[in-house]
């Protein structure tokens, strides 16, 4: 059953995906070079609309926080993070919209970002132990941190707790809304 979720949800991700333009890689260029906006209001809207509801779900009993798995935050996680927005902001494509894009007129750049992302895990993953030895994740361990105080398992910078998650989800959702869509020209 769990399986047949994923392949529905996925489906649904990459269909909406391709409505609101994001497939489209000169659209997602044209969103990172502040040029049109559209995604972005999108994008923001979305997450604006996911931290309300999930803070309202917990609210009324629907969210259990035992099911977030947070990841540490350390160095290679700042490093991996920089690599991962040169390479997006480079082909115009993430590991969400490749498929879709591909699927749009942009196959090669989908199939090179691919590799790309293939070939940066397999380096990683080779090089991983020796990192480690290194102290290179010692780094700036932060832990697993969040934003805010949503599970008691977790630190976080902001003590606001899911309040502080809806708080801020209506921010995005007002920045969307007054975000004008055209931005920047060429």
């Amino acid at each position: 059953m769990m399986i047949v979720l994923a392949i529905l949800l996925g489906g649904f991700f990459g269909f909406a995906l391709y409505k609101v333009g994001a497939a489209n890689m000169d659209n997602l260029l044209s969103m990172l070079s502040l040029r049109n906006l559209t995604l972005m209001k999108i994008i923001l809207f979305a997450i604006g609309l996911a931290s309300v509801l999930v803070a309202l779900f917990y609210a009324i009993g629907l969210f259990d926080p035992a099911h977030l798995s947070v990841k540490a935050t350390h160095l290679g996680v700042v490093i991996g993070g920089l690599i991962f927005g040169l390479g997006f902001g480079g082909v115009g494509t993430c590991p969400g919209t490749c498929v879709a894009g591909a699927m749009t007129g942009g196959f090669k750049k989908a199939i090179s970002a691919v590799l790309g992302g293939l070939v940066g895990a397999f380096l990683f993953s080779m090089s991983y132990g020796w990192l480690a030895d290194k102290g290179f994740f010692d780094v700036l361990n932060l832990g697993k941190l969040t934003l805010f105080h949503v599970s008691d398992k977790y630190p976080s910078v902001f003590k606001m707790g899911y309040g502080g998650l809806a708080i801020v989800g209506v921010i995005f959702i007002a920045v969307a809304i007054i975000l004008p869509i055209k931005g920047l020209k060429k």
